[in-house]
């Protein structure tokens, strides 16, 4: 009896594993969402200033078997910024790309690292009290490492690390005209981390 339940145990954990895996044609649906809001105050004074973030990045990949994922993602943030001056500023970054990711499961586990390359077009503005005082655009790659854990057949949870990115933008001053070109390469892998859900189907 012992025997029966042990074998039991080891088939359902067996199938289980076997099941936090993809498949050729699944379809991974899903992104992150980050929020942050930051508010200073000057001592023995009513006036603050405040800064406010919201960014959401949805993505959609294809399996293309057990390992690999490709796919196309649109990662926007919109921010909002009031000083003590009360001078309000909003600003607006969006970043449509494609990615591709190489999966590897950890033993007889449901964690599988992940190896992300993308590459994306970068554009944005700013505006000072609802007139855009600049514009940008430009491009940006990275390569990064995350951990996904397969909670059901069909749910993932993964967090990402920072990791090599390059970028290239062009500012553009609505005032004038002037364009600055600025590029920029670094390295996130100990300074970042996001937290991400998944959708299997």
């Amino acid at each position: 009896m012992k025997k029966l339940i042990v074998l039991a145990a080891v088939a359902l954990f067996g199938t289980q594993v076997a099941k936090a895996q993809f498949s050729k044609g699944d379809v991974i649906l899903g992104g992150n969402l980050n929020v942050s809001t930051t508010t200073s105050k000057v001592k023995d004074a009513d006036k603050k200033d405040s800064e406010t973030k919201f960014g959401i990045s949805p993505k959609v990949g294809v399996a293309l078997n057990q390992n690999w994922v490709v796919g196309i993602f649109a990662k926007s943030e919109f921010g909002s910024h009031k000083t003590i001056a009360d001078i309000k500023t909003k600003t607006l970054d969006i970043t449509p790309g494609l990615f591709v990711r190489n999966y590897h499961m950890i033993g007889e586990s449901k964690f599988a690292f992940f190896a992300e390359a993308n590459a994306g077009y970068h554009f944005g503005n700013t505006k000072v009290e609802g007139t855009k005082t600049n514009t940008v655009n430009g491009f940006e790659v990275n390569v990064l490492p995350g951990i996904t854990y397969f909670v059901t057949k069909h749910f993932m949870i993964e967090g990402a690390f920072g990791g090599l990115s390059y970028g290239y933008n062009q500012n553009k001053l609505e005032a004038t005209g002037v364009k600055t070109n600025t590029s920029s390469f670094d390295f996130n892998f100990p300074k970042e981390f996001s937290l991400g859900v998944n959708w299997i189907f």
